[in-house]
């Protein structure tokens, strides 16, 4: 399985009074891994298909705090019919330690708001990259 990578520093925003990241932004690094990987992979989201998360786990291990560097590894879990889910091992390379471990699952649905399969276009692609093509 092909692991898409990024790091990210950790931003004074991000993180609460005692220089901590408030759990919640865990999730906005996720989606900022996603936004890397979708740009690396051509997707464009042209408001034909849109996939908003249906479903989002996390399991946190670590802190990461203001100026830590957290590299984000993003895999694909599952691809579905109209949905795909995406496993994230967050680091904290300041610390090498592990931070978190998350899954956010997300649906395909069209301008509407239904239900749609995933476009072959995202299928090729996503298959392309779990076998490092």
């Amino acid at each position: 399985m092909n692991i898409f990578k990024t790091k990210f520093r950790i931003t004074w925003s991000e993180t609460d009074a005692l220089a901590v990241m408030h759990f919640s932004n865990y999730f906005r690094l996720c989606e900022r891994a996603e936004e890397e990987f979708s740009n690396i992979m051509g997707f464009s989201f042209d408001g034909s298909v849109m996939f908003p998360r249906v479903k989002a786990f996390c399991e946190y291990k670590f802190p990461l705090k203001y100026n830590d560097y957290a590299v984000v590894e993003l895999e694909i879990k599952e691809i579905g019919k109209g949905h795909i889910t995406y496993r994230y091992n967050i680091y904290n390379e300041t610390e090498k330690r592990d931070a978190a471990y998350c899954e956010i699952t997300v649906a395909s649905i069209d301008k509407n708001f239904k239900p749609i399969p995933i476009p072959n276009k995202y299928i090729e692609r996503l298959e392309k990259f779990i076998n490092g093509q």
